[in-house]
C-alpha cells in the first residue's frame, strides 16, 4: 500500500462503517481518526493475490481462511481497525460469521511492503499487532526485491528473521507450513544488476 491520508474529525465506530459505505474508500480507524487507505501498484497485488493462493489450500484442509486486503484486523490496543494486506484464521468465531466486517484472532498476518510504507508497518503497526494473544507470526513481504521479515511467536519473545532470494523457503513451524518465495513472487521481474 502506499502511504495513507489522515483526516481531522473523530468518529464513532458506527459512523466510520458508515462513512466506508457511503464513500466506498477503505479507512484504518485509530481510537475515532479515520485514515484512507491509498491505492497500491500492479506488483502489490500480484504479491497478494499469489500470497492468497499459496495460503488457500493450506487453510482449506487445516478449517482455516485466508482474507486479502478489505477485511479489517480488530488491535487489542484501543479501539483500532485496520487492513492487513492478508489475515489467516483458524479462530471458530472468526469463522462463523462471514458477514463479519473484521476479524478478532489471526495466526498470521501478512503486509506487502513497499519503501514508503516499510516504516509504518514495521515501526507502527508491528507492536499493537504483536500484541494480539492468537497471533502466531508477522510477516513483511518486500515489493522492491525478493525479502520477507519473518517475526515468530516465541514464549517470552517474537523471534524476528530475513529471508531472502527467489530459492528461499519461509517455514512457519507453529502453522505446519511453508511459504517458498518463488511462488509469492511468482510472476514478477525484477531487474539483473
Amino acid at each position: 500500500m502506499t502511504v495513507a491520508q489522515s483526516s481531522s474529525k473523530t468518529y464513532t465506530f458506527d459512523e466510520y462503517v458508515a462513512l466506508e459505505q457511503t464513500e466506498g474508500i477503505r479507512y484504518e480507524y485509530w481510537d475515532g481518526e479515520v485514515i484512507a487507505m491509498a491505492g497500491a501498484t500492479k506488483r502489490h497485488n500480484i504479491i497478494v493475490q499469489s500470497l492468497s493462493r499459496v495460503l488457500y489450500s493450506h487453510a482449506r484442509k487445516n478449517g482455516c481462511q485466508v482474507f486479502a486486503e478489505n477485511v479489517r484486523q480488530k488491535l487489542k490496543t484501543g479501539q483500532r481497525y485496520v487492513y492487513p494486506d492478508i489475515i489467516y484464521t483458524c479462530d471458530p468465531a472468526d469463522l462463523e460469521n462471514d458477514m463479519a466486517v473484521w476479524v478478532d484472532s489471526p495466526s498470521l498476518l501478512i503486509e506487502v511492503v513497499s519503501n514508503s510504507t516499510h516504516g509504518k508497518d514495521f515501526h507502527d503497526k508491528r507492536p499493537h499487532y504483536t500484541k494480539i494473544p492468537s497471533l502466531l507470526y508477522y510477516l513483511l513481504v518486500s515489493q522492491t526485491d525478493q525479502r520477507v521479515e519473518v517475526f515468530e511467536r516465541n514464549v517470552n519473545f517474537w523471534k524476528y528473521q530475513i529471508m531472502e532470494g527467489g530459492d528461499t523457503v519461509v517455514n512457519l513451524p507453529l502453522l505446519d507450513m511453508t511459504l517458498p518465495l518463488a511462488e509469492m513472487y511468482e510472476g514478477i521481474v525484477y531487474p539483473v544488476e
